[in-house]
């Protein structure tokens, strides 16, 4: 046998030494998982929960802290990488996946409430809770957390935390950052660990809940968090000021801005309106006012902001009582803009943030820039707080995207077309703190097994 053949067929028996390996280590898997969770919520069927085009090999379902720890440790051991997964709404966010196998954890079977404490207006609950079933037992008690995630019936907590998922309100109540008091992690090799507590002044020192919201899991998995709530208002209405020329909303908001009315939510809208007897809505650019608290203050404000929309002249405001049949379609067009598990093949879905006085100017030059390159162009921003959702769809997207990162840096990719996410700068431009990010990931997961590459490191 001549040498060039002897080191070929070495050569296949390693790629097939390697891949007996690997269908070992996978069985191997595949029944610690059944003996962890159970044979009924361990499923080879992993294309409903896909990621960038890549199904998991196994998709397991845990019932506690306990299990989902098992699970990771277990897959810490074979070197499979993990990815956490709720509802499903928001799992285009970030970069495509490096690794080519991975098993996908579903939080969905925790989903219980913890404590509840309405006297003291705290709560702990499990990470897969959807958000609309925690919204309905707090409403019971005149209470509520005013998150707004997109599609709430879907829309875990555990999901909303590790996006870092803002809402309309949080103009007046804060984000999640401000609402969190304690969260518990399943670290990369199975450990349960902690952080803050269930009083809302309980942080010294560095605050480690933040380190974990927004990090799209690559440091941990979410299994509960506590939260400070708020009393629902008692009362609450809405106002729908259009304008014939953007200029004129925003002119709106610096009043809202400098002025001394507190509203809950101020939405910048472009493109179709939630109301039924909008004509010519389309072309029309809106600014959506949201109000809550005494009855009073909100008689105040409805009143006092209608006099600013005509004097900044305002083609129409329309008065929506809480209750009325419009106001649950208006303000759930402004909280599902962002979702991206429903959305067209050649849509771009894009975050941008910038100075709030900047806002008017960047939503210009992704307007113009739009048009320049033929693309139909739907956006929603929180007006007062520099944060816009944009849609984009047709064909020059990856041109937009690259003229607009070089005016505004902070562009966060939330979908893209198939191909195109893997070639777009998904987190903006690069980061001032990388070398720290980076330190802090090699910390917290040095295999790279939490949901690897999905984040800036």
């Amino acid at each position: 046998m001549a040498p060039e053949e002897r080191t070929y067929i070495c050569a296949i028996c390693v790629i097939c030494g390697y891949m007996q390996a690997e269908a070992v280590t996978m069985q191997t898997l595949n029944h610690q998982l059944a003996a962890i969770v159970g044979p009924a919520h361990l499923s080879e069927d992993g294309a409903p929960f896909a990621v960038h085009g890549r199904a998991p090999l196994l998709v397991a379902a845990p019932a506690s802290v306990e299990e989902l720890a098992q699970v990771v440790a277990a897959c810490h051991s074979a070197r499979v990488p993990v990815i956490p997964y709720g509802g499903g709404t928001m799992q285009s966010w970030g970069r495509p996946l490096v690794a080519e196998r991975f098993v996908a954890v579903r939080t969905t079977r925790l989903d219980k409430i913890l404590i509840y404490e309405p006297d003291d207006l705290t709560i702990s609950v499990q990470a897969g809770m959807p958000f609309a079933t925690l919204d309905a037992a707090l409403a019971a008690n005149g209470q509520m957390l005013p998150l707004d995630p997109p599609w709430p019936a879907r829309s875990t907590i555990g999901g909303l935390l590790a996006t870092g998922m803002d809402g309309p309100r949080r103009l007046g109540y804060g984000s999640a950052r401000d609402l969190v008091i304690g969260i518990q992690m399943v670290e990369a090799t199975g450990r349960v660990s902690k952080a803050g507590g269930m009083v809302v002044k309980n942080v010294s020192g560095f605050d480690m809940m933040k380190l974990y919201l927004g990090s799209l899991g690559t440091l941990g998995i979410i299994v509960s968090a506590n939260f400070k709530l708020m009393p629902r208002p008692r009362a609450a209405a809405s106002l729908s000021c259009r304008f014939a020329r953007p200029e004129g909303a925003f002119a709106l908001a610096d009043a809202l801005r400098e002025g001394q009315l507190t509203p809950a939510a101020v939405e910048y809208h472009e493109g179709q309106s939630a109301l039924a007897d909008s004509p010519g809505a389309a072309s029309m650019f809106t600014l959506e006012v949201r109000v809550e608290g005494l009855a009073a203050a909100v008689e105040r404000h409805l009143r006092d902001v209608t006099a600013l929309a005509e004097r900044h002249g305002a083609a129409e405001v329309a008065t929506l009582p809480s209750g009325s049949p419009e106001v649950e379609p208006l303000w759930a067009l402004h909280n599902n803009l962002p979702q991206t598990l429903e959305r067209d093949d050649n849509e771009l879905v894009l975050r941008l943030s910038c100075l709030p006085a900047e806002l008017p100017v960047a939503l210009v030059d992704a307007r113009a820039l739009a048009a320049r390159n033929g693309l139909q162009l739907r956006l929603n921003a929180r007006a007062l707080n520099g944060v816009a959702y944009l849609r984009l769809r047709g064909v020059e997207l990856a041109v937009w995207h690259a003229a607009m990162l070089e005016r505004w840096p902070h562009i966060t990719l939330l979908a893209a077309p198939v191909g195109l996410a893997a070639e777009l700068p998904a987190w903006g431009r690069e980061p001032a703190n990388l070398a720290l990010m980076r330190r802090i990931k090699q910390e917290f997961d040095p295999d790279n097994l939490l949901n690897p590459g999905r984040f800036v490191v």
